[in-house]
Protein backbone atom coordinates (compact mmCIF):
# COMPACT_ATOMS: atom_id res chain seq x y z
CA UNK A 1 0.00 0.00 0.00
CA UNK A 2 1.27 3.76 -0.73
CA UNK A 3 1.81 5.35 2.53
CA UNK A 4 0.61 8.95 2.28
CA UNK A 5 2.32 11.83 3.66
CA UNK A 6 1.83 14.24 6.25
CA UNK A 7 3.45 17.41 7.19
CA UNK A 8 4.91 18.83 10.89
CA UNK A 9 2.45 21.00 11.02
CA UNK A 10 -0.72 18.76 10.60
CA UNK A 11 0.57 15.79 12.62
CA UNK A 12 1.16 18.30 15.53
CA UNK A 13 -2.64 19.78 15.00
CA UNK A 14 -3.50 15.85 15.02
CA UNK A 15 -1.48 15.53 18.22
CA UNK A 16 -3.48 18.78 19.69
CA UNK A 17 -6.60 16.70 18.96
CA UNK A 18 -5.72 13.35 20.33
CA UNK A 19 -5.15 15.61 23.64
CA UNK A 20 -8.62 16.75 23.39
CA UNK A 21 -8.54 20.17 22.04
CA UNK A 22 -10.56 21.77 19.65
CA UNK A 23 -8.48 23.20 16.79
CA UNK A 24 -9.68 25.81 14.17
CA UNK A 25 -9.11 24.41 10.62
CA UNK A 26 -7.07 27.57 9.18
CA UNK A 27 -4.10 25.97 11.73
CA UNK A 28 -4.18 22.76 9.58
CA UNK A 29 -2.80 24.12 6.23
CA UNK A 30 -3.65 21.39 3.54
CA UNK A 31 -7.12 21.28 3.46
CA UNK A 32 -8.18 18.87 1.55
CA UNK A 33 -6.18 16.16 3.50
CA UNK A 34 -8.26 17.67 6.40
CA UNK A 35 -11.56 17.27 4.06
CA UNK A 36 -10.52 13.95 3.46
CA UNK A 37 -10.12 13.11 7.24
CA UNK A 38 -13.93 14.21 7.77
CA UNK A 39 -15.28 12.48 5.48
CA UNK A 40 -13.54 9.15 6.76
CA UNK A 41 -15.02 10.12 9.87
CA UNK A 42 -11.60 10.09 11.84
CA UNK A 43 -12.53 13.60 12.65
CA UNK A 44 -15.00 15.78 13.11
CA UNK A 45 -16.14 19.23 11.73
CA UNK A 46 -18.07 21.81 14.16
CA UNK A 47 -18.92 25.59 12.48
CA UNK A 48 -18.52 28.38 14.79
CA UNK A 49 -19.66 31.19 11.99
CA UNK A 50 -19.99 32.08 8.67
CA UNK A 51 -17.17 30.52 6.34
CA UNK A 52 -15.55 29.77 10.28
CA UNK A 53 -15.06 26.04 11.85
CA UNK A 54 -12.69 23.90 14.57
CA UNK A 55 -12.25 20.25 14.20
CA UNK A 56 -12.82 17.74 17.03
CA UNK A 57 -11.81 13.98 17.47
CA UNK A 58 -14.92 12.37 19.07
CA UNK A 59 -12.60 8.99 19.29
CA UNK A 60 -8.83 9.08 19.74
CA UNK A 61 -8.43 5.18 19.26
CA UNK A 62 -10.13 5.60 15.99
CA UNK A 63 -7.65 8.71 14.37
CA UNK A 64 -5.01 6.35 16.16
CA UNK A 65 -5.87 3.09 13.79
CA UNK A 66 -6.58 5.65 11.27
CA UNK A 67 -3.09 7.25 11.02
CA UNK A 68 -1.55 3.64 11.05
CA UNK A 69 -3.76 2.66 8.32
CA UNK A 70 -3.40 5.31 5.81
CA UNK A 71 -0.12 7.00 6.84
CA UNK A 72 1.89 3.84 8.07
CA UNK A 73 2.00 5.92 12.16
CA UNK A 74 1.64 4.02 14.75
CA UNK A 75 3.10 6.02 16.95
CA UNK A 76 2.34 10.12 16.24
CA UNK A 77 4.46 11.66 19.23
CA UNK A 78 7.51 9.45 17.92
CA UNK A 79 6.56 10.75 14.44
CA UNK A 80 6.70 14.44 15.02
CA UNK A 81 10.20 13.79 17.17
CA UNK A 82 11.76 11.65 14.12
CA UNK A 83 10.73 14.87 11.90
CA UNK A 84 12.09 17.44 14.65
CA UNK A 85 15.56 14.85 14.56
CA UNK A 86 16.18 14.59 11.22
CA UNK A 87 15.07 18.06 9.87
CA UNK A 88 12.56 17.63 7.20
CA UNK A 89 9.84 19.97 6.06
CA UNK A 90 6.52 18.04 6.73
CA UNK A 91 6.05 17.39 2.98
CA UNK A 92 9.41 14.62 2.67
CA UNK A 93 7.98 12.84 5.62
CA UNK A 94 7.32 9.74 4.20
CA UNK A 95 10.77 8.24 4.84
CA UNK A 96 10.16 9.19 8.78
CA UNK A 97 7.00 7.19 8.35
CA UNK A 98 8.95 4.31 7.64
CA UNK A 99 11.41 5.02 10.49
CA UNK A 100 8.51 5.07 12.91
CA UNK A 101 7.31 2.28 11.44
CA UNK A 102 10.58 0.05 11.99
CA UNK A 103 11.25 0.93 15.87
CA UNK A 104 7.67 -0.09 16.28
CA UNK A 105 8.63 -3.43 14.83
CA UNK A 106 12.15 -3.67 16.56
CA UNK A 107 10.05 -3.57 19.65
CA UNK A 108 7.79 -6.44 18.72
CA UNK A 109 8.76 -8.91 16.68
CA UNK A 110 5.94 -11.46 16.96
CA UNK A 111 2.81 -11.90 18.71
CA UNK A 112 1.17 -14.03 21.54
CA UNK A 113 -0.92 -17.35 20.86
CA UNK A 114 -3.36 -19.77 23.28
CA UNK A 115 -3.62 -22.93 21.99
CA UNK A 116 -7.10 -25.02 22.62
CA UNK A 117 -7.46 -28.51 21.77
CA UNK A 118 -5.23 -27.83 18.37
CA UNK A 119 -1.70 -29.19 17.36
CA UNK A 120 0.37 -26.25 17.31
CA UNK A 121 4.52 -26.98 15.62
CA UNK A 122 7.24 -24.62 15.78
CA UNK A 123 10.35 -25.24 14.20
CA UNK A 124 8.26 -28.77 13.83
CA UNK A 125 8.32 -29.59 17.60
CA UNK A 126 5.32 -29.99 19.07
CA UNK A 127 4.03 -27.37 21.44
CA UNK A 128 2.61 -28.02 24.68
CA UNK A 129 -0.76 -27.19 25.96
CA UNK A 130 -1.11 -24.19 28.53
CA UNK A 131 -2.33 -23.88 32.12
CA UNK A 132 -4.60 -20.89 32.42
CA UNK A 133 -2.38 -17.63 33.47
CA UNK A 134 0.45 -18.48 30.80
CA UNK A 135 0.66 -17.65 27.03
CA UNK A 136 2.95 -18.34 24.49
CA UNK A 137 5.32 -15.57 22.68
CA UNK A 138 5.44 -16.85 19.03
CA UNK A 139 8.88 -14.46 17.42
CA UNK A 140 9.50 -16.82 14.51
CA UNK A 141 5.39 -16.93 13.12
CA UNK A 142 7.34 -18.42 9.58
CA UNK A 143 7.85 -21.68 11.68
CA UNK A 144 4.68 -21.73 13.07
CA UNK A 145 2.83 -24.98 11.79
CA UNK A 146 -1.11 -25.23 12.97
CA UNK A 147 -3.66 -27.80 10.69
CA UNK A 148 -6.25 -26.01 8.79
CA UNK A 149 -9.44 -27.53 10.61
CA UNK A 150 -8.14 -24.95 13.37
CA UNK A 151 -10.21 -21.49 14.05
CA UNK A 152 -7.87 -18.39 14.55
CA UNK A 153 -9.65 -16.14 17.36
CA UNK A 154 -8.12 -12.67 17.09
CA UNK A 155 -8.65 -11.43 20.55
CA UNK A 156 -8.40 -7.59 21.08
CA UNK A 157 -7.89 -7.26 25.25
CA UNK A 158 -5.50 -8.71 26.68
CA UNK A 159 -7.87 -9.80 29.76
CA UNK A 160 -9.85 -11.65 27.73
CA UNK A 161 -6.55 -13.47 25.74
CA UNK A 162 -5.25 -14.10 29.41
CA UNK A 163 -8.49 -15.54 30.41
CA UNK A 164 -10.01 -16.90 27.00
CA UNK A 165 -10.43 -20.56 28.90
CA UNK A 166 -13.30 -18.89 30.51
CA UNK A 167 -14.67 -17.85 26.81
CA UNK A 168 -14.86 -21.04 25.29
CA UNK A 169 -18.45 -21.34 25.78
CA UNK A 170 -19.32 -18.94 23.82
CA UNK A 171 -17.16 -20.17 20.67
CA UNK A 172 -17.82 -23.18 18.33
CA UNK A 173 -17.07 -26.61 19.97
CA UNK A 174 -13.50 -27.13 17.41
CA UNK A 175 -9.87 -26.59 18.17
CA UNK A 176 -8.91 -23.18 18.23
CA UNK A 177 -5.78 -21.36 18.78
CA UNK A 178 -6.67 -17.85 20.35
CA UNK A 179 -4.21 -14.63 19.38
CA UNK A 180 -3.44 -11.73 20.65
CA UNK A 181 -2.96 -8.43 18.76
CA UNK A 182 -2.28 -6.06 21.39
CA UNK A 183 1.22 -4.48 20.73
CA UNK A 184 1.53 -6.71 17.88
CA UNK A 185 2.58 -5.72 13.91
CA UNK A 186 2.92 -9.14 12.54
CA UNK A 187 -0.37 -10.87 13.48
CA UNK A 188 -1.30 -10.08 9.51
CA UNK A 189 1.81 -11.13 7.85
CA UNK A 190 1.13 -14.76 9.33
CA UNK A 191 -2.53 -14.57 8.51
CA UNK A 192 -1.15 -14.21 4.68
CA UNK A 193 0.90 -17.20 4.82
CA UNK A 194 -1.35 -19.40 6.45
CA UNK A 195 -5.69 -20.42 5.28
CA UNK A 196 -6.99 -20.98 8.42
CA UNK A 197 -10.42 -19.43 9.10
CA UNK A 198 -10.47 -16.45 11.27
CA UNK A 199 -12.99 -15.29 13.92
CA UNK A 200 -12.68 -11.20 15.42
CA UNK A 201 -13.44 -10.96 18.62
CA UNK A 202 -13.90 -7.46 19.42
CA UNK A 203 -15.13 -5.07 21.34
CA UNK A 204 -19.46 -4.59 20.27
CA UNK A 205 -19.12 -0.88 19.51
CA UNK A 206 -18.34 1.65 16.29
CA UNK A 207 -14.20 1.11 17.16
CA UNK A 208 -14.58 -2.43 17.43
CA UNK A 209 -16.45 -2.81 14.31
CA UNK A 210 -14.61 -0.12 12.51
CA UNK A 211 -11.07 -1.92 13.74
CA UNK A 212 -12.66 -5.38 11.59
CA UNK A 213 -13.79 -3.71 8.51
CA UNK A 214 -10.85 -1.75 8.18
CA UNK A 215 -7.65 -3.70 8.80
CA UNK A 216 -8.80 -7.51 8.58
CA UNK A 217 -12.17 -7.96 6.24
CA UNK A 218 -10.72 -6.01 3.17
CA UNK A 219 -7.04 -8.17 3.60
CA UNK A 220 -8.84 -11.61 4.19
CA UNK A 221 -11.93 -11.38 2.65
CA UNK A 222 -15.57 -12.12 3.90
CA UNK A 223 -14.61 -15.97 2.89
CA UNK A 224 -12.47 -16.13 5.36
CA UNK A 225 -13.09 -14.37 8.30
CA UNK A 226 -16.08 -13.34 10.54
CA UNK A 227 -17.11 -11.13 13.49
CA UNK A 228 -17.67 -12.84 16.36
CA UNK A 229 -21.01 -12.10 17.20
CA UNK A 230 -22.96 -13.90 20.74
CA UNK A 231 -26.03 -15.37 19.66
CA UNK A 232 -27.72 -13.18 22.69
CA UNK A 233 -26.05 -10.32 21.52
CA UNK A 234 -28.64 -7.76 21.62
CA UNK A 235 -30.65 -8.07 25.01
CA UNK A 236 -26.50 -7.94 26.37
CA UNK A 237 -26.12 -4.24 24.58
CA UNK A 238 -29.53 -3.45 25.92
CA UNK A 239 -29.25 -4.53 29.38
CA UNK A 240 -25.26 -4.23 29.91
CA UNK A 241 -24.49 -1.26 27.25
CA UNK A 242 -23.28 2.45 27.55
CA UNK A 243 -24.69 4.95 25.91
CA UNK A 244 -21.25 7.02 26.10
CA UNK A 245 -19.42 4.68 24.96
CA UNK A 246 -21.24 4.75 21.75
CA UNK A 247 -21.33 8.49 22.02
CA UNK A 248 -17.90 9.08 22.12
CA UNK A 249 -17.47 6.86 18.76
CA UNK A 250 -20.05 8.31 16.64
CA UNK A 251 -18.19 9.58 14.77
CA UNK A 252 -17.66 6.16 13.37
CA UNK A 253 -21.08 5.21 12.82
CA UNK A 254 -22.68 3.64 11.00
CA UNK A 255 -20.15 1.68 9.24
CA UNK A 256 -18.85 2.72 5.55
CA UNK A 257 -18.03 -0.18 4.42
CA UNK A 258 -20.44 -2.04 3.35
CA UNK A 259 -21.90 -5.21 5.61
CA UNK A 260 -22.10 -8.52 3.59
CA UNK A 261 -22.44 -10.72 7.12
CA UNK A 262 -25.49 -11.41 8.34
CA UNK A 263 -24.11 -11.80 12.05
CA UNK A 264 -22.51 -8.70 11.88
CA UNK A 265 -25.33 -7.03 9.98
CA UNK A 266 -27.39 -7.90 13.25
CA UNK A 267 -24.70 -6.52 15.66
CA UNK A 268 -24.96 -3.47 13.69
CA UNK A 269 -28.44 -3.19 13.76
CA UNK A 270 -28.79 -3.46 17.52
CA UNK A 271 -25.64 -0.97 18.22
CA UNK A 272 -28.14 1.54 15.90
CA UNK A 273 -31.15 0.60 17.41
CA UNK A 274 -30.00 0.59 21.03
CA UNK A 275 -27.55 3.70 20.76
CA UNK A 276 -25.00 1.55 23.04
CA UNK A 277 -22.12 0.03 22.85
CA UNK A 278 -20.32 -3.01 25.03
CA UNK A 279 -16.97 -3.98 25.65
CA UNK A 280 -15.58 -7.62 25.47
CA UNK A 281 -14.78 -7.89 28.65
CA UNK A 282 -18.40 -8.10 29.68
CA UNK A 283 -18.17 -11.57 28.39
CA UNK A 284 -15.62 -12.28 30.79
CA UNK A 285 -17.98 -11.43 33.62
CA UNK A 286 -21.00 -13.21 32.37
CA UNK A 287 -19.09 -16.49 32.55
CA UNK A 288 -18.20 -15.72 36.21
CA UNK A 289 -22.03 -15.26 36.64
CA UNK A 290 -22.19 -18.70 35.38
Amino acid sequence: MHLKKLSRTFAENLRRLLDGEAVNASAFGNRSLLNRLEEDRAVSRLATGRNRAVYRCGDPDALRIYLRLHFGISDLDAYIELLDQSGLDGEKSLAATTSTKALRRKSMQGFFIKPFDAEVRLNSQCLPSLPEGAELFISDFQTLEIPRDVLIVGVENPECFQKAGRLLKWFPEQPLVFVLRFYSNRLLDWFASIQNPYLHFGDFDPAGISIYCNEYLPILGKERCRFFVPENVEPLIERHGQRELFDRQRDLWPPKTKIDQLDLQRLVDAISRLGKGLEQEFLLMEAANG
